[in-house]
């Protein structure tokens, strides 16, 4: 047995012997041959190369290539690609852009650039991102706002082929962008501009299709909060009159650029968009390790990879430009197929689309302590994560900020617990800070121990943001001990033919005016068939006074606003209770936790597997159980170290007693 011990030992050292260490240090003015005394230029170099258990430490600087592994690593041996010692390494999809000319006021020139990307074509300064030129101008620098004008809601002056408006201005629109969010506000649309009518102030592109997500809901044929959407104009160089906007000519590869408070460009950093990627991890047990990205995706398509401790700024932005459909996958980490990817304790910020997209392809996918914050800012179907795989795993991430939804968790027996989900809806509507739609079929996905709050439509969007949103046909979601409060409209919300979700122990709080139900449904005739809501088991949820459920198609079928109990009723609704005064604590640290002496303790019911290991005689009522260790979602660290301050939104918690007008 010792002789073993020893050979094996041996055998190990053998195996360890040939891993290596590898070097990349942009400065070397040779190729290097990646040791650390001469190492490799480019990260590329070691990527060719490294075999399983190699390791590849990049020293300080900014690196404008992709990662790419060659080979796969073993889970005994992984290959790593890590910063070198604290030095902050920021790998780029960007190349910077020099030698400005002056060509009008403020505005600069640089000519000779060959910008690829269409769409995904982007400028950043001192790495921020830059507007490009439009109107209306966007005037407070928030993406989120719009600075949008209303179209002409006149007989005559819209159609699904062109909008009016006497306030565009008189330049040939013909070759720029329209962007367009209807008064549905549910999802935004962008068209080439095919033709300009001076006289009329009309702007024409090709002729929407009558299919969803246009036909009758997002487009100028939907007359809804008193208008029939809202647009504004973009990509043409007249176009280009205000601080951080640019322009890209195709034709004569000319870029020209007004940057912030007029300055002359040489003066600072401008980047311009060159790569989709930053990073490609297409091979097995690949680790991405104390790295910073900027300007481009992380794409994930093999098994067991892991990216830990990172930063990603400005993953995923780009136009829409005569997008078919309402979404895309683009995010600043997507992955799009493989197995048990793990992305954990890494930040991300800025993007046009998605945070983190999990495709229906990535099985046992984890997200795990990651702060994911300011996506989806042109108002698509997006969100700042989006799993569509089986058996992921999301635990302990802080999400904040988003045009649309915030989360989106579909594939079957995946689970979404103790997230602190906060900031959607902040320039559409129709949606929630969870959204799901589904096919009525059971996806068994459990949703527990999160806080959702904030959750306000701007004004042109209506009254239509929710809480928790199991949206047509959504099925088998069990929703227990989560929190939901701050939304106008409805802290739970069912649509079309939603059967079988469990609905147990849940904290609703301040969702909406105290006239807005605790639970809508929508249950129209579908091809001549009456939906129906039913099947859905509720149990110990609490919130404050007001309607329990409304039902209905513009109030004329009823499901379960009056008989919500008893033997008509269509779903199972027991033991759920109101209070006019606060029965628990708001003090931080404690939030939501039953006072002493609260109603709550000790009135719920059992639920096997959801109120286990209750203290005292019965389980409480609501999300949190007296005497118990008081759970607080999101992440637990503070980010440090990494090439940009992350923002401090995602901790922000606030509760105030009233609905909000």
């Amino acid at each position: 047995m010792k002789k073993n011990s020893l050979v094996f030992f041996l055998f190990l050292i053998a195996i360890n012997a040939f891993s290596k260490e590898y070097h990349v240090d942009g400065r070397n003015t040779s190729a290097g041959d990646g040791s650390v005394a001469n190492p490799f230029q480019t990260i590329t170099q070691a990527a060719n190369i490294m075999v399983k258990g190699d390791v590849c430490y990049i020293h300080q600087g900014t690196y404008r290539e992709n990662i790419v592994p060659k080979n796969s690593g073993t889970a005994s041996k992984p290959i790593l690609f890590t910063c070198f010692e604290k030095d902050i390494v920021i790998i780029s999809a960007t190349e910077q852009m020099k030698d400005w000319k002056k060509y009008s006021g403020n505005i600069y020139k640089k000519s000779d650039v060959n910008l690829v990307l269409g769409d995904g074509n982007n400028v950043y300064h001192n790495q921020k991102k830059m507007q490009i030129a439009r109107w209306p101008n966007d005037s407070d620098q928030n993406e989120y706002t719009l600075d949008a004008k209303y179209i002409d809601i006149t007989k005559g002056n819209y159609s699904m082929s062109f909008i009016s408006n006497n306030e565009i201005p008189n330049i040939d629109w013909t070759g720029g962008s329209i962007h367009y969010l209807g008064a549905h506000s549910g999802c935004s649309w962008e068209r080439t501009i095919t033709q300009y009518d001076k006289d009329s102030h009309r702007v024409y592109f090709e002729e929407l299709p009558n299919n969803w997500p246009f036909g009758e809901t997002h487009s100028p044929k939907r007359l809804e909060n008193g208008h029939r959407g809202i647009f504004y104009l973009m990509n043409k160089l007249e176009a280009l009159d205000a601080p951080r906007e640019w322009y890209y000519d195709e034709k004569n590869k000319a870029l020209y650029f007004y940057a912030p408070e007029g300055k002359n460009p040489n003066e600072d950093l401008v980047e311009a968009a060159a790569r989709v990627h930053t990073a490609i991890l297409d091979k097995d047990y690949i680790q991405l390790k104390g790295l910073n990205f900027f300007g481009g995706m992380i794409t994930i398509t093999g098994n067991h990879n892991k990216i830990s401790n990172c930063m990603v700024k400005h993953g995923a932005e780009r136009l829409i430009t005569n997008l078919k459909g309402a979404a895309l996958p683009d995010a600043a980490i997507q992955v799009l197929k493989g197995s048990h990817n793990l992305i954990e304790k890494s930040v991300l910020e800025n993007g046009t689309l998605n945070g983190i997209y999990l495709g229906s392809q990535a099985e046992d996918s984890r997200v795990e302590n990651c702060i994911v914050q300011y996506f989806n800012t042109i108002g698509l179907h997006a969100q700042l994560l989006n799993s569509g795989g089986a058996r992921a795993k999301i635990f302990k991430n802080s999400f904040y900020g988003s045009a649309r939804d915030g989360v989106k968790v579909t594939g079957d027996d995946s689970e979404f617990a103790y997230n602190h989900v906060q900031k959607s809806l902040i320039s559409g509507a129709d949606g929630g800070l969870f959204y799901v739609t589904g096919n009525s079929i059971p996806k068994n996905i459990s949703l527990h121990h999160n806080w959702f709050h904030d959750a306000y439509a701007a004004p042109h969007a209506g009254k239509k943001a929710t809480g928790i949103y199991l949206d047509n046909n959504a099925a088998g979601y069990i929703v227990h001990h989560n929190v939901v409060w701050d939304v106008e409209w409805g802290g739970l919300h069912f649509n079309w033919t939603a059967v079988k979700n469990e609905i147990y122990n849940n904290t609703f709080w301040n969702t909406g005016v105290a006239e807005q139900s605790l639970i809508d449904s929508w249950v129209p005739k579908r091809d001549g068939v009456q939906t129906n809501v039913k099947d859905n088991t509720l149990y110990n949820n609490i919130s404050d006074v007001r309607p329990w459920w409304h039902s209905g198609d513009g109030g004329k079928y009823r499901v379960d606003e009056k008989e919500y109990e008893g033997p008509e009723a269509d779903n199972d609704f027991k033991n759920n209770q109101q209070y006019a005064t606060l029965p628990f604590s708001v003090e931080k640290g404690k939030m939501f936790a039953p006072l002493a002496n609260s109603p709550l303790i000790d009135k719920g019911l059992k639920i096997k597997k959801v109120t286990d290991g209750y203290k005292g005689n019965a389980p409480d009522m609501g999300a949190y159980e007296y005497g118990e260790a008081i759970w607080i979602p999101g992440v637990d660290w503070t980010p440090t170290g990494f090439a940009w301050i992350p923002g401090t939104d995602y901790k922000k918690v606030e509760f105030i007693n009233k609905a909000k007008k």
